[in-house]
């Protein structure tokens, strides 16, 4: 590598330019290995910077939390009345046949209650970065 190093706006242009689709394709076409590369590429385009802002961010409910804490009730309420409570192999199964309806309604009454008890925060986020470049190898 030299000794030149890109500026910030590049590294920015050279993140969005090489993303998504490209990539995924190109991943395609190559085989497990290792390669040495030395090639040139000219990227032109434009990069644009928004401005910092800030966002009031809803506390959601953390679905790993809620399966937990479902487990736990279920084991203690089965101890209480000797039975068998649902291990989470059967709860998976069952999960996997859910409603996707009740699902959505049981997302959706999660996220009420805990916005009832954890108040909203506000964060600071940096501004979008979006581009419009090409890049085109050097022959």
């Amino acid at each position: 590598m030299s000794d030149a190093s890109l500026s910030d706006v590049q590294a920015l242009a050279i993140t969005k330019a090489v993303k998504g689709k490209m990539v995924k394709t190109a991943r395609e076409g190559v085989e497990p290995g290792e390669y040495a590369v030395d090639f040139d590429v000219h990227v032109a385009g434009t990069v644009r910077v928004g401005a910092d802002y800030e966002q009031r961010v809803p506390a959601k409910a953390k679905p790993w939390d809620l399966v937990a804490t479902l487990m736990e009730e279920n084991a203690r309420l089965a101890a209480a009345a000797g039975e068998a409570g649902i291990d989470l192999d059967k709860l998976v199964k069952m999960a996997d046949a859910v409603n996707p309806d009740l699902a959505k309604e049981a997302k959706t009454k999660a996220d009420e209650a805990i916005a009832k008890i954890k108040a909203a925060t506000v964060s600071s986020f940096r501004g979008k970065v979006t581009a419009d470049i090409e890049v085109t190898p050097i022959r």
